[in-house]
């Protein structure tokens, strides 16, 4: 395994790491519905631990909460080894105060969050998303009394745009808060918007990205060739294949093709592409077999040639 500092921060991480939204209940009452049983997710984890993964990532939202009461078991006697991530923000119960990123909010939930993961501090402690409702300034000064507390170490964030990150990273500066080390956006060679005004931002200001859905949802694995797996995400979210997988038939010809001649897998070339790009820190592989976590690991200890590097880049790459 390959370990990079997390931004500008001094905190590594393993290139890939390990998603834990599709551990749990699938009928959870609030939060992101899981699909692997605890007891394969422990085997799951401690996998990832065996291969050299040491971040993983979390929120209290993940199955209600469930995801990370897993997370705790998994880890329970190796928490040293572990750079433990999770979020705040979504829905966690009925009242009004349930949900947001106002100080009660964050306060309460991660008291709850280091309960459910049997832990007195969490490494990276991120907002999952912007909450309209709530003043920046608030919400900052939430997460630096937390990291002088201690109960967390460093603060990122998800999910937001980037005038909303360099806002603030702004009142961060004035104010001497701690500020977010890392952002966590949607990003692959199917999906790159990112590369317009996100990565720039944080290439410039030292942000270490963390990917989520680097695989484009599993079409850049080729598990879609011979049509669509029950089960997959593109059997549960139909629009995926029409915005993924339709308009790129080309540029997966190419990855195959280049996977091919390296004697990889198309997964393990689509993610060796994206970790290299500017400012990544970590790609999030959301597994729900051993055997999934152990071919994604083997997307690190090499890397693309520049010329398969930039014809990936430009069979991926949309006109206008």
């Amino acid at each position: 395994m390959e370990y990079v500092r997390l931004g500008d921060s001094g905190l590594k991480v393993s290139r890939i790491s390990l998603g834990c939204w599709i551990f749990g209940s699938a009928n959870p009452q609030y939060g992101k519905p899981g699909k692997v049983s605890p007891e394969d997710s422990i085997r799951i984890i401690d996998r990832a631990l065996g291969l050299g993964i040491n971040f993983i990532d979390n929120a209290n939202r993940y199955t209600g909460g469930e995801a990370e009461e897993i997370l705790g078991r998994a880890i329970k006697g190796r928490r040293s080894e572990v750079v433990v991530a999770t979020k705040v923000r979504g829905r966690m119960g009925p009242g009004p105060n349930d949900e947001g990123l106002s100080r009660a909010h964050i306060m309460r939930e991660v008291e709850n969050s280091l309960r459910r993961l049997g832990t007195d501090y969490i490494d990276l402690y991120q907002a999952h998303s912007v909450d309209w409702d709530t003043p920046l300034e608030e919400t900052l000064r939430a997460f630096d009394d937390l990291v002088t507390q201690g109960k967390v170490r460093y603060i990122g964030c998800s999910n937001f745009p980037a005038w909303v990150l360099t806002k603030s990273l702004w009142i961060s500066d004035v104010n001497k808060l701690a500020k977010f080390v890392s952002l966590q956006p949607i990003y692959s060679l199917v999906s790159r918007e990112v590369e317009k005004e996100l990565q720039p931002l944080c290439v410039d200001q030292g942000i270490g990205m963390i990917l989520y859905s680097p695989l484009g949802g599993g079409v850049l694995t080729g598990k879609y060739e011979s049509g669509t797996p029950q089960g997959s995400r593109g059997a549960d979210e139909p629009d995926l294949l029409e915005r993924r997988l339709h308009p790129f038939e080309r540029g997966l010809g190419v990855l195959k093709e280049i996977a091919n001649n390296l004697g990889k897998t198309p997964a393990q070339v689509a993610l060796n592409w994206v970790i290299h790009r500017p400012a990544v820190s970590s790609a999030i592989i959301g597994a729900s077999r051993v055997e999934q976590l152990e071919e994604n690991a083997g997307a690190v200890g090499w890397r693309l040639s520049p010329d398969d590097e930039k014809r990936l880049d430009d069979a991926f790459r949309i006109p206008g």
